[in-house]
């Protein structure tokens, strides 16, 4: 009976079992990345908040402001976000590194392109 539990759960582990990833979720694909923030700040807005890095880089806070509407159209559904937030790293000269989805909803698809 011990083995049998340990392979259900093997199988489970092994197949994700369903349950979505948490936590920041990189980007693997951005019109942005190596692009300069200024480009992802003209087409999105500007981010809320700018963190510094040990490394000279810097991260920076991205929430959607239009969300909300986009919710109300596509008809609200509680169980998901009604916005998109990232966090993009650039380095010292403002090239976006990366990005991570910190919240996933459709308005990230749109705003990563």
């Amino acid at each position: 009976m011990k083995n049998r539990f340990w392979i259900v759960s093997l199988i489970f582990l092994a197949g994700g079992c369903g349950v979505a990833p948490t936590g920041p979720q990189p980007v693997d694909k951005s019109l942005y990345l190596n692009k300069k923030l200024v480009k992802f700040v003209l087409d999105n807005g500007a981010p809320y908040r700018r963190v510094p890095l040990k490394n000279g880089n810097e991260l920076h806070y991205w929430r959607s402001d239009f969300g909300q509407l986009l919710a109300i159209v596509m008809g609200r559904d509680d169980d998901f976000p009604d916005y998109c937030e990232l966090a993009l790293e650039t380095d010292k000269n403002q090239r976006v590194r990366r990005i991570y989805i910190l919240e996933q909803s459709a308005t990230c698809d749109f705003v990563l392109k």
